[in-house]
């Protein structure tokens, strides 16, 4: 699995990414969060890789004590449901607490 500093595992995302791209997505850690639908917001970089390696030098989420936080409630896909944007970021956060114990050890 590729995880993402937000908990996407990149492996199944980049599918869905690569529709909308003209060469394959190596992932959002290689590409330092500038990903496709950053262009819609008008950023280069994707607001939660930004947050959390930008500007505190996490390596992911899951050391961060606010997870989820307001950035991850912004940044809903619109063609998710509610319910579907809710579910994603428990198990996102739950699969980042999960790594991050298991580094620990």
């Amino acid at each position: 699995m590729d995880l993402s500093v937000c908990g996407i595992d990149c492996q199944e995302a980049c599918i869905e990414c690569n529709k909308h791209l003209q060469e394959p997505c190596k992932g959002c850690n290689a590409i330092k969060g500038e990903i496709f639908w950053t262009q819609y917001l008008g950023l280069d970089t994707c607001p939660i890789y930004n947050c959390c390696i930008n500007e505190k030098h996490y390596n992911n989420c899951g050391e961060c004590d606010k997870l989820p936080c307001e950035i991850y409630f912004s940044t809903k896909d619109p063609s998710t449901t509610d319910e579907e944007f809710l579910e994603s970021i428990k198990v996102r956060a739950n699969t980042l607490k999960q790594v991050n114990q298991k580094n620990k050890r």
